[in-house]
């Protein structure tokens, strides 16, 4: 057993290793999506270009121990304004999707934002932060942080699922007692659990990991639909959202929060004993 952990924390790499890989397949998807929304109307390419800057905002937290706090704070703040400006497209596809087409609004907050994204030089954010990433000026300084980056990925990503968890389960179980706006908080939570689940899925392989994943994603489309309905209004979302996407949403939430952890924030051992220290000085 003792030989399998060390297998597979070799395959797995070091955080600094796997924060590379993560941060290259988020910069690829935004870059994919970003043309497709520039070049055509198809409601996808906002859509899967916001999750991808989701998705890189999310593994700059879970890897902050090891980042350079500026290279983190202008990085991430950089995807957060990309993302809020390809969210006025976004909503109004939504609305699109719910109520039928508006052509003519539609077209006019396209062409807004695409012309939004040009001025801020959109294309260029990738480049430039795999760039960043391809030398070593972005990682934090001092010893423990070295560590860190050095050390088997599971160290760091035992500690980024048991936060991200915790922050879950800190909005409470029952989903009925929360307002549209709370439901939406823990929305957003859930989906930086579930994103940083996804990228230490390697570390900690197995049927567990896969049910509470597919859990999540069951919640997650159950929270979107009553988020769309808030974002409607109207007639088509009262004060509670959809009563039968409500009770089933909170009928997930209870199961999951009931699950027992998959991860473990100690099961990865440390390359070296100062990565140990390290680890235990981040609590």
């Amino acid at each position: 057993m003792a030989r399998d952990m060390e297998e597979k924390e070799a395959a797995c790499g070091t955080a600094e290793a796997m924060l590379r890989q993560v941060a290259e397949e988020c910069c690829s998807a935004f870059d994919a999506h970003l043309a497709r929304m520039m070049e055509t109307d198809d409601p996808e390419g906002p859509h899967k270009a916001r999750v991808a800057l989701r998705r890189l905002r999310t593994a700059l937290m879970a890897f902050d121990p090891i980042l350079a706090p500026k290279f983190a704070r202008k990085s991430g703040r950089r995807a957060r304004d990309l993302f809020r400006i390809i969210g006025d497209l976004r909503d109004a596809d939504v609305r699109d999707d719910h109520r039928g087409k508006e052509s003519e609004r539609t077209d006019r907050i396209r062409q807004k934002v695409r012309k939004r994204l040009k001025k801020r030089k959109a294309v260029c954010f990738t480049p430039k932060l795999g760039k960043t990433l391809a030398g070593k000026g972005w990682t934090r300084g001092g010893r423990r942080a070295q560590v860190l980056a050095e050390a088997p990925a599971a160290l760091i990503g035992g500690r980024a699922l048991g936060d991200a968890w915790a922050t879950c389960l800190s909005h409470g179980i029952d989903l009925e007692a929360m307002p549209d706006e709370a439901r939406h908080e823990l929305r957003k939570d859930l989906k930086t659990m579930r994103y940083t689940a996804e990228f230490f899925s390697p570390v900690w392989p197995g049927e567990p990991q896969e049910t509470f994943l597919d859990r999540m994603k069951d919640l997650q489309d159950e929270l979107g639909h009553l988020n769309d309905l808030a974002m409607l209004g109207g007639a088509e979302a009262g004060e509670g959202g959809d009563s039968r996407s409500l009770r089933k949403a909170g009928r997930i939430w209870a199961e999951l929060a009931a699950m027992p952890v998959w991860w473990s924030e100690g099961a990865g051992r440390p390359a070296t004993d100062e990565a140990a220290q390290a680890s235990g000085a981040h609590g």
